[in-house]
């Protein structure tokens, strides 16, 4: 049985997608310019021409959003076992996977907002030639459940106009 999807306006919705996604990544993946989305959405208040979001550019956003949800919700890092590999080797594995997924999540929205981390407990996990601070398995844990739950987020929501 499908859930139904929770029906919510795009200038509501955008903002709090964009604290856990970077829009970026969607502009991207769309082809269209950094600025598509921010001037669509500001287009009262801007000096564009834009007229705003029409219904195809919803359409899109959702399929691209429905996209992003399912790549996201099979997404696990995970800590290589130590079979042939130093320490040091294990965290740059381990640091390359976060780099993956950060290209599509925001990560401070995880280590501040779900983790209960700073920035430089986050910067200090991610310097590849530094053994001093590492993630331990419980970080991991913590990270995969919220790249999960921004999937599960946007695999429940459908924009409208």
């Amino acid at each position: 049985m499908e859930t139904e999807k929770i029906k919510i306006q795009v200038k509501q919705a955008l903002p709090m997608i964009a604290e856990m996604i970077k829009l970026k990544y969607v502009t991207d993946k769309l082809g269209k310019s950094s600025g598509w989305i921010y001037h669509k959405l500001n287009h009262e208040k801007t000096t564009t021409t834009s007229k705003g979001f029409n219904q195809s550019d919803i359409n899109i956003l959702n399929d691209i959003f429905q996209k992003v949800g399912e790549e996201l919700i099979s997404t696990r890092i995970f800590i290589p076992s130590e079979e042939n590999k130093t320490g040091l080797q294990i965290k740059q594995e381990v640091i390359s996977q976060i780099q993956l997924v950060s290209e599509i999540v925001s990560m401070p929205y995880i280590y501040i907002g779900k983790m209960g981390k700073n920035t430089n407990w986050y910067l200090n996990r991610m310097r590849k030639n530094s053994m001093k601070a590492i993630f331990k398995q419980e970080d991991i844990n913590l990270i995969n459940l919220a790249i999960v739950e921004i999937g599960n987020k946007l695999l429940s929501i459908e924009l409208t106009l």
